[in-house]
């Protein structure tokens, strides 16, 4: 009888040390925000640091200028709400990317439900099935950062570019997408297929871990922000430009990572 409580006890034991370990491995792969935060922060010198502020204030200058007018007027149409809303989580999504957040997905596909709702009021195609296939990496990316992650919890990032990969799809991902919106009588057809095209190769990078699909992000920005203009979307427009200055600190935060 004493054999056998003895190995009851060890095997409860093992148990129990399993489970701490394997709630161990969770909190070193979700580090918190103000963990995530303080990592970045700390691999930046003064200059950084002041540019890194500095890129902040305009990203939330652009942002707002897009948002305040049309709350302002009080002018909540369907669209001008799910522009703002867009707007909103874009700023929160992209700002926590550049931080290797875990948890950056849960914001932005929220962006990203509300980025296919309006695209579609606004016949911008492209854009639209762009964003339903942001929503769906969102859980590949979740995934796949979880298994990038080193024993201190931080990304390991891909700091190689891969110039063919990139290349090669784009190349498809343009053409495919052109083909569609033109069948659907989509509008702004030729600066809609490049500027998703584009998106789709970056966020396949970007979810795997690779930091080439952060320069990439810098030109969709600038061209979406001429694409939402084109359509009469300032909410939208605006909100991309905000994320090139925050695209900026994400390529340095990456750099100055972990990576192989």
């Amino acid at each position: 009888m004493d054999t056998e409580t003895t190995n009851t006890a060890l095997d409860v034991t093992e148990i129990t040390e399993t489970i701490e370990n394997n709630q161990t491995d969770n909190n070193l792969n979700n580090l918190s925000l103000k963990k995530a935060y303080d990592i970045a922060w700390s691999r930046f010198n003064r200059t950084e640091k002041v540019f890194a502020i500095i890129a902040f204030c305009v990203s939330l200058g652009f942002t707002s200028y897009g948002i305040l007018p049309t709350i302002l007027r009080g002018d909540f149409t369907l669209l001008n709400t799910l522009s703002i809303i867009m707007s909103i989580f874009g700023f929160i999504g992209t700002w926590t990317l550049a931080l290797q957040w875990q948890h950056t997905f849960k914001a932005n596909g929220i962006q990203n439900i509300a980025s296919i709702s309006v695209a579609g009021i606004q016949h911008v195609y492209g854009h639209m099935f762009t964003s339903v296939y942001y929503l769906i990496t969102e859980f590949v990316g979740h995934y796949s950062w979880q298994k990038r992650r080193n024993e201190a919890g931080e990304l390991v990032v891909d700091k190689r570019f891969g110039v063919r990969d990139v290349l090669i799809a784009i190349f498809f991902w343009t053409i495919g997408l052109g083909v569609v919106s033109y069948l659907m009588g989509g509008t702004r057809i030729i600066l809609d297929a490049i500027t998703n095209g584009l998106s789709f190769t970056a966020q396949q990078r970007q979810v795997k871990g690779h930091i080439d699909g952060f320069y990439i992000w810098l030109l969709i920005d600038l061209l979406s922000f001429f694409l939402f203009l084109s359509v009469g979307n300032p909410i939208a427009a605006f909100g991309y430009l905000g994320m090139m200055a925050q695209g900026c600190v994400g390529i340095m935060i990456w750099k100055k990572g972990k990576g192989n």
